[in-house]
């Protein structure tokens, strides 16, 4: 069952885009036959187009290049076209170097000024009580808005998560991040332990989770176990340190 549903969302959100954008969903057939790459899910692609519409990220951050690229791509130069004021920008991080060349090759030339790939290759990150993985060299720019479809997050330790959502909090100016993450439940799971699940849910009929999250610091030198801790009913314990932030979009 839980197939068939994602099966029927995918297909319902393709077609909205292809509603929308024509040439977008036909880049992403030529780019997949170039690339050779799946792609992401169609539901995912869906759920970025309308958040990206709704917040004009003047910086998007795209954590893992393919033909996702080309979708909000397409997207940020549609709202260009409506919006004479808006100037938006994508960074696209690739971790491993064939998928990089390959993107870097295979981009549309009509997207040039829109996107740019970088490579940076994964490396560890660590904040708290988490172990993930972020690309190395992401541009320090605004960000408001992140797809996160990567870097690999398993080693030899097992699982990790994706982080690139709390480096960028490092040097953003943006009070909010507004993001969708594709699959990578773990990275949704880090995102629920720190927020509460108020500010992301996830289930496996749609394979992907839509968010908006207040920046914070989460390297605090002041985090103290019994003070941001608070201890329920059931005797089990909810890390509540981040969870009174209230969202005012900037």
């Amino acid at each position: 069952m839980r197939k068939v549903i994602q099966k029927v969302l995918n297909i319902l959100a393709k077609k909205s885009i292809e509603k929308e954008f024509p040439e977008a969903v036909q880049d992403v057939r030529d780019y997949a036959k170039k690339s050779g790459t799946t792609g992401t899910q169609w539901i995912t692609l869906w759920m970025s187009v309308r958040k990206i519409k709704k917040y004009k990220p003047a910086w998007i951050l795209e954590s893992g290049t393919g033909s996702s690229t080309l979708v909000l791509a397409a997207t940020v130069a549609h709202l260009r076209k409506i919006h004479p004021n808006y100037d938006g920008k994508i960074i696209s991080m690739e971790s491993m170097e064939e998928w990089y060349e390959s993107a870097i090759k295979n981009l549309p030339e009509k997207y040039n000024d829109i996107v740019e790939i970088v490579y940076g290759p994964r490396e560890k990150y660590e904040m708290s009580m988490f172990r993930g993985y972020i690309h190395s060299n992401i541009p320090q720019k605004d960000y408001s808005f992140i797809l996160i479809d990567g870097p690999a997050f398993q080693d030899e330790q097992g699982i990790s998560f994706c982080a690139d959502l709390f480096k960028i909090m490092e040097f953003t100016k943006s009070n909010v991040i507004h993001g969708v993450s594709d699959g990578r439940a773990s990275s949704v799971w880090v995102i629920q332990q720190i927020y509460g699940k108020k500010f992301v849910r996830y289930w496996h009929s749609v394979f992907a989770a839509s968010f908006s999250l207040p920046k914070i610091n989460a390297m605090e030198a002041t985090l103290n176990t019994p003070k941001h801790f608070q201890t329920m009913p059931n005797g089990s314990l909810e890390f509540i340190k981040f969870r009174k932030n209230k969202i005012s979009d900037n």
